[in-house]
């Protein structure tokens, strides 16, 4: 009981102000996007704040989220920008096909798999 009441006249640690990484929970000091950003914080959209490029990209292996492209060719952990900066139509290359010309996956996928029984 006394022990009770130390513990409520003991001040209470104030919360740190910033965002909490979503991978490892490290907390990413500032009050905005651009104090996070200036700190080294990445923005996937969809998911969130992350403290650093490394554990953005444990999250995209974990959840098989695939990395976005930069108008010049490179992928946006390689050009050092924030993630979700630029909007979906700036991120596909033009050497990339279109939509329409891609197979689908499952396509794919089907051919192999009948690929390696004619093999085997």
């Amino acid at each position: 009981m006394v022990l009770d009441w130390i513990r409520s006249k003991v001040s209470k640690a104030d919360e740190p102000a910033g965002k909490a990484c979503i991978s490892c929970l490290k907390q990413i000091p500032g009050a905005n996007e651009e104090e996070w950003v200036s700190a080294g914080a990445v923005l996937l959209q969809g998911a969130g704040w992350f403290c650093g490029a490394r554990c953005e990209n444990k999250y995209r292996l974990r959840f098989r989220i695939p990395l976005t492209r930069t108008t010049s060719g490179e992928t946006r952990a390689a050009s050092g920008g924030p993630s979700g900066s630029l909007p979906a139509t700036e991120a596909e290359t033009p050497a990339e096909p279109s939509e329409a010309e891609r197979t689908p996956a499952a396509e794919v996928l089907a051919n192999a798999m009948r690929a390696g029984r004619r093999v085997g």
